[in-house]
């Protein structure tokens, strides 16, 4: 009767327990879908344009994974390969298990100023380039821009825009504004921008579950199930 009692407890308290890995079994689903926990989904999943978008707050893994409307979290394409490791987030964002989701990583409080400014409504060098008249980055010749992106009108070269080491690479939603990307080991512009048609994105490779960009190639450490690794460890090749 205990046991009973911490069985039903559990899947009261746990209501996505449901979601539980069961690899290699297909219990009562068609053929055309593998089981995942206690349901059956489609092999391959929906296409891109009948994927529908995560909720505000959520997101969903981008190797092997869709936001699931009617279910309410992310499920993914392919059955899950024996002891899969944790879902690969996209960046600034982390894995919860219990809601099958990806959440936004906590956000690092700053510390207070360690000094006052000098004078109310001045926080920088001078209106011309310096950083700005108001607590800003300035109106001619400064860093314009926020975030770290870069604004139309400035001109430097897109090669001393980042710190060593790092690439700009632009937004395509701004036009104008640029990341600073590390394309050696960034999963989605692997050995390049892929805004500007360059690298690879990892995260695309067909049958991929886990994967990694390692000197600017991409390298996949583990496949979905019904896919097998490639020798060179850079695709899943369909069994």
């Amino acid at each position: 009767m205990q046991i009973r009692a911490v069985i039903a407890l559990l899947f009261a308290t746990a209501p996505f327990a449901a979601a539980t890995y069961f690899p290699g079994k297909s219990n009562n689903c068609p053929s055309n879908e593998f089981r995942f926990g206690s349901w059956c989904l489609p092999r391959g999943g929906p296409s891109k344009e009948q994927t529908p978008s995560p909720p505000k707050g959520s997101n969903c893994p981008p190797t092997q994974w869709y936001w699931n409307k009617s279910k309410g979290c992310c499920t993914p394409r392919n059955p899950p390969p024996s002891n899969p490791p944790p879902p690969q987030c996209p960046k600034d964002w982390q894995w919860n298990s219990g809601l099958s989701k990806c959440e936004p990583c906590p956000t690092p409080s700053k510390p207070p100023p360690s000094t006052p400014s000098s004078k109310p409504g001045q926080g920088g060098h001078g209106d011309k380039g310096g950083h700005g008249d108001k607590g800003g980055h300035g109106n001619k010749g400064g860093h314009g821009g926020h975030g770290g992106h870069k604004k139309r009108g400035q001109e430097k070269s897109r090669a001393s825009l980042c710190p060593t080491g790092l690439d700009a690479c632009p937004i395509s939603q701004l036009i104008g504004d640029y990341e600073c990307l590390d394309t050696a080991v960034e999963l989605e512009s692997c050995g390049g921008c892929a805004s500007l048609g360059q690298g690879q994105d990892c995260t695309q490779i067909d049958g991929a579950w886990n994967v990694g960009c390692e000197q600017g190639t991409c390298v996949v450490y583990t496949c979905a199930g019904g896919f097998a690794l490639s020798d060179d460890r850079q695709s899943c090749i369909p069994l």
